[in-house]
């Protein structure tokens, strides 16, 4: 990984944090996405000072806001030319049903419109700097849901369900995911996506009702270490070259949900998400 440059969403803490420290001791300049200027801070010291290494950067946006998305793309491309590595790590579980300044859900709109958004305005990076990765972090989660419901992704036509909208988020990332890899076929840019396990991470934390899942997750859940194995493997093993389109957990291939298959479906919701960014696809 040396002389590699990669990005890491929602690095401050749990899964991202871990994923950011091992491609520092990797050899590879990090470049930490966070919301929290504070947190991100204070997760980029601890990690110099683990790894003692100085290849790592902080960089600031709130996936709630696609404003702050464009403005972060800006900024990167200001600042590198090249990203050979890009981990959409970053994840919300919101117990009341909210909607961002664009007016969408907020769970739709940071887990799955976060992980849209960013990609497709750093694919021109990512394809000059081929042979480069892309790894989307989902979840197991993705197997609750039977059926799509992508028409009132904003939670209009029923009633909001805090987990639900997660499982559903986590499903997107797999079927945008799956379709990226095809449109993205002979341009040397892979595409995966991966369940990390039940980790004992801070997600939810801010949700009482999650909050009681917490001794449960001390007990079964694995250490953020351990969640971010898959996350390193996808992103740096000489195995995973070429590899593109697959899902994997414990660095194995797995089969998600059979509702990730449904080509109708993956095209509704690109275009969908197409429409709500105002981006184009241009590779």
């Amino acid at each position: 990984m040396k002389n590699k440059i990669a990005i890491v969403t929602g690095a401050n803490a749990g899964i991202g944090k871990a994923t950011a420290l091992k491609l520092a001791e990797m050899g590879a300049h990090v470049v930490m996405v966070c919301r929290n200027k504070k947190r991100g801070e204070k997760a980029l010291l601890e990690i110099q000072e683990i790894a003692n290494k100085k290849n790592l950067d902080l960089m600031l946006c709130d996936f709630a806001s696609l404003k702050s998305i464009n403005n972060f793309v800006k900024e990167f491309k200001n600042k590198y030319q090249r990203l050979d590595v890009l981990i959409n790590n970053h994840g919300l579980v919101s117990l009341i049903k909210s909607k961002t300044e664009e007016k969408i859900e907020t769970t739709f709109a940071v887990n799955h419109l976060g992980y849209f958004s960013l990609t497709l305005q750093l694919l021109d990076v990512l394809k000059a700097s081929a042979p480069s990765r892309i790894v989307n972090v989902s979840s197991s989660a993705n197997y609750r849901i039977r059926k799509l419901e992508i028409d009132d992704y904003n939670c209009d036509k029923r009633n909001y369900q805090f987990m639900k909208a997660y499982q559903e988020s986590k499903l997107y990332n797999i079927m945008f995911s799956f379709l990226l890899a095809e449109k993205l076929q002979g341009t040397n840019i892979t595409v995966n996506c991966l369940h990390p396990g039940f980790v004992k991470t801070q997600i939810g934390l801010n949700n009482f009702f999650l909050k009681l899942l917490t001794p449960l997750a001390k007990y079964k859940g694995v250490t953020p270490d351990e969640g971010a194995r898959t996350s390193i493997y996808l992103a740096t093993s000489p195995e995973m070259e070429g590899v593109t389109s697959k899902y994997y957990h414990k660095m194995k291939e797995r089969d998600p949900n059979k509702l990730a298959f449904d080509k109708e479906a993956q095209k509704k919701l690109w275009n969908l998400s197409l429409k709500l960014t105002n981006l184009q696809f241009n590779i």
